[in-house]
């Protein structure tokens, strides 16, 4: 019977639709932005991107650690770089070459109307 819930349970993660919309605030959303290739000169870490992400977005590294804020996004449309504002305590040398990831925050409803 234990053996049958387990397999139950895995199934239905791995099997989950990718639209879900979940009901609890502490699940977000994360999609790989790029890797790390450089240091501006002013400190801001630099990211070759796979898309645009929404200005002041929170970066966060392969371990869930905080790395910064989208500060700006330049350069090409199909290949934009964009410039993060690392945190103030964050080792930037140590980061170079890493993944990092958006985790983006969900729009609760606060802003300009649609109609």
């Amino acid at each position: 019977m234990l053996k049958y819930l387990e397999e139950n349970i895995i199934y239905k993660i791995v099997h989950r639709p990718q639209d879900t919309n979940f009901k609890y605030d502490s699940v977000n959303l994360v999609r790989l932005l790029g890797v790390i290739q450089d240091i501006s000169h002013d400190g801001k870490l630099i990211v070759k991107a796979r898309f645009v992400p929404n200005m002041r977005e929170l970066v966060r590294d392969n371990l869930k650690g905080e790395v910064g804020r989208v500060a700006k996004v330049f350069g090409p449309v199909r290949s934009p770089y964009v410039a993060i504002e690392p945190r103030n305590e964050l080792k930037t040398l140590a980061v170079l070459g890493k993944e990092v990831y958006v985790q983006e925050e969900r729009n609760h409803g606060k802003g300009k109307r649609g109609n």
